[in-house]
Parts: C-alpha cells; sequence; structure tokens
C-alpha cells in the first residue's frame, strides 16, 4: 500500500519541492508503516520513544533526499506500524529494522536516530557492523551495556546534543563519545528559551535546530572520515609506542 506524504520545500527560497511516500510492508509477523524519498546512498532515519512520535518527526529535514536515499520508518508500537500488546524494547526494534532493511533490499546504509531511535541505531551497528557505514546521533539515549560495547563499534559516528538538554541530557553526549572513539560531539547552544514550549524543546533538535542538524549531517555524512578522530588515550599510545621505537634505535633501554 502505498500513498503520497506531505510535500516540503527543501534549503533557500525557490528549492525544489520534494515529497516522500508512505508505504506500508510486511516484515515477518509486522506491518511496517515507513516513509522514503531521494534516490542517493540509503539513510534511516529512526525517532523517538514519545508517544505520538512517527516518522514525520523529521520532515523538517526532508531537503535531504537532494542526496540520499531517505528511509524513516514508524517503530513498532508507533503511527501506522503494528503494535503490539508490548512495545518491543530497542534490541528487538534493531532485529526488525535489519530484517525491514533486507526486504528493502538495502545491503549497508548509515543511521540518524533522535532519542531512542539513536540507542536503536546503536544496537543496528553493534549487531550487524558490516552493514552499516556511519551514524549520526541527535540527544541520543543508550544502554549501560551498550557503552561496554561501544569501544570495539569502530564507525564513524557524529553526536548532537544542546547543551541545556533536560531529557537525556548533555553528559550522555560525552559518555557517547568517550565510548565510540571514532565520534565527533558538537554541542548546540541553549534551545529551551521560548516560553511556548516546554522544556523537551531542547532534546527535539531536529524540529527546533533544523538548520543546524541539517548542516552538521550533511557536512558529516559527506565525508565521514575527516571528521573523527581516535579518543586521547589511543593518541597517547600510539605515541608511547613511537617513542619506544625511537629509543630501541637508539640503543636506549626501555622500562615500563
Amino acid at each position: 500500500m502505498t500513498r503520497q506524504g506531505k510535500g516540503l520545500k527543501g534549503e533557500g527560497a525557490g528549492a525544489p519541492q520534494l515529497e516522500a511516500t508512505e508505504k506500508l510492508l510486511p516484515v515477518g509477523e509486522f506491518t511496517v508503516n515507513f516513509a522514503t524519498a531521494g534516490n542517493g546512498s540509503p539513510l534511516m532515519l529512526l525517532h523517538g520513544s514519545e508517544p505520538q512520535e512517527t516518522w514525520r518527526v523529521w520532515e523538517p529535514l526532508l531537503a535531504m533526499a537532494d542526496t540520499y536515499r531517505l528511509i524513516a520508518p514508524d517503530l513498532l508500537g508507533y503511527g501506522r506500524s503494528s503494535k503490539p500488546e508490548e512495545t518491543p524494547d530497542f534490541r528487538a526494534q534493531a532485529q526488525m529494522l535489519r530484517d525491514f532493511a533486507e526486504k528493502l533490499g538495502v545491503e549497508k546504509l548509515s543511521l540518524m536516530g533522535s532519542g531512542w531511535g539513536g540507542q536503536i541505531a546503536l544496537e543496528f551497528a553493534l549487531d550487524w557492523p558490516e552493514s552499516v557505514g556511519s551514524l549520526v546521533l541527535v540527544a541520543s539515549s543508550y544502554d549501560k551495556d551498550q557503552l561496554k560495547r561501544l569501544q570495539k563499534l569502530r564507525k564513524p559516528t557524529m553526536i548532537m546534543f544542546a547543551e541545556d538538554d533536560m531529557v537525556t541530557q548533555l553528559k550522555a553526549g560525552y559518555l557517547l563519545r568517550d565510548a565510540i572513539g571514532t565520534s565527533r560531539l558538537e554541542v548546540l547552544p541553549s534551545v529551551a528559551r521560548d516560553p511556548r514550549y516546554d522544556f523537551r524543546m531542547s532534546h527535539r533538535l531536529q524540529k527546533f535546530r533544523a538548520p543546524q542538524v541539517l548542516q552538521l549531517a550533511r557536512s558529516f555524512l559527506s565525508n565521514p572520515g575527516a571528521m573523527v578522530a581516535e579518543p586521547p588515550d589511543m593518541e597517547n599510545e600510539l605515541k608511547g609506542k613511537e617513542l619506544r621505537k625511537e629509543d630501541e634505535r637508539d640503543g636506549a633501554i626501555w622500562k615500563p
């Protein structure tokens, strides 16, 4: 089943009209509703855990369809996707998304997740690293067990947080940055200054800071490896190895 989604203008005046198409796809015992737009490299967009969230939280970033094949599903329990009696956890969501990608014929993709969607993206990348090119995490949550595994992730990762995020909190951004060696953290200035909205606006960066998120995501995804670096401890370890080689060449005795 297919239906035309809402048409949105791209970046800047006079930009072409970009449209997303909604579809329903059976995946195992479930039915997944998703929107797709564009024809470039696959980029899957994963929304968060608030009850009313759907793929439409990504509408402000639909302009990226001029470069990427955007795939934005409603997670299980949300939107027009199947609603099991109990909403599947992040591990089960990741497994569903793996099956979903295979059903679409997508062998390798990048993942962009907001809030809980970021945690699901991390689980997907940890379990099927060969299928993931890079990650963009927007105010992402995480599981403590994931932190122990992230040292082995080795995927270029962009992490974005607002400095006044009171939902996930900025410290989560630093923890993720330190756990993922090949990552970069971008801290956006305070967001929650508009009295018309509650404190959660600083957690919804793709809506309330769409231009900045769009610019950072575009820059990163165009050349992920150029924007990340090994963590300081790895740099020091490599420097130590080089110094040891120099001492050995000079005949010095190395004592740890």
